[in-house]
């Protein structure tokens, strides 16, 4: 009799146990395919902003889309407005648009968009490479020679797989992941 009773008692605890461990395993992998994607956005800003300070003529939504330790493809259907060969995603030349105008807010991810970046001119708090970005807008890459830095934002909207996740990042179960980096060499 106690011997059966001890085999309930594991099957018991093993039914409530297995539950909570699946949720803490497929939620670490969320979490880690969450950090890898912002790795993405964050590899895909530096190139951006790497091609906006070799050259005031290279395309910076060129550059950033073809990161080539990048996961994100590099199609319209990934990156909607600012994708390859529509007008927000080619960024060539001083005062067109560059990149989404708004700077890449949540309404901007409609369908399949899953990525968006964003450019702006801006002067540099602090006097160089330790001051932050003080705004002039989003959408327009800086003057050759005009005293201005460059911020380049990526933003990549993450859907949680695991339910425990989306209830942490709201009802909507969606995380923007937003990386920005500044340069300012070649416009001081």
């Amino acid at each position: 009799m106690r011997r059966s009773s001890s085999r309930g008692q594991a099957l018991v605890e093993f039914a409530v146990t297995v539950p909570v461990m699946m949720l803490f395993v497929l939620l670490t992998v969320d979490v880690g395919r969450a950090y890898w994607e912002s790795i993405d956005a964050a590899g895909a800003a530096r190139a951006g902003a790497r091609m906006g300070i070799i050259c005031d003529t290279s395309d910076i939504g060129s550059a950033l889309r073809d990161e080539p330790n990048s996961g994100i493809p590099n199609t319209v259907t990934a990156w909607g407005a600012t994708g390859p060969g529509q007008a927000q995603g080619t960024c060539t030349s001083a005062g067109q648009t560059c990149g989404d105008p708004l700077g890449c807010p949540p309404s901007v991810f409609s369908g399949t968009r899953i990525a968006c970046f964003a450019v702006r001119t801006c002067t540099l708090s602090g006097g160089g490479d330790l001051g932050t970005c003080v705004a002039f807008g989003w959408g327009l890459r800086p003057e050759p020679g005009a005293g201005h830095g460059l911020q380049v934002r990526v933003v990549i909207k993450f859907a949680a797989v695991t339910p425990a996740l989306a209830q942490i990042v709201g009802p909507s179960g969606i995380l923007f992941l937003n990386q920005s980096t500044i340069a300012e060499e070649v416009y001081f």
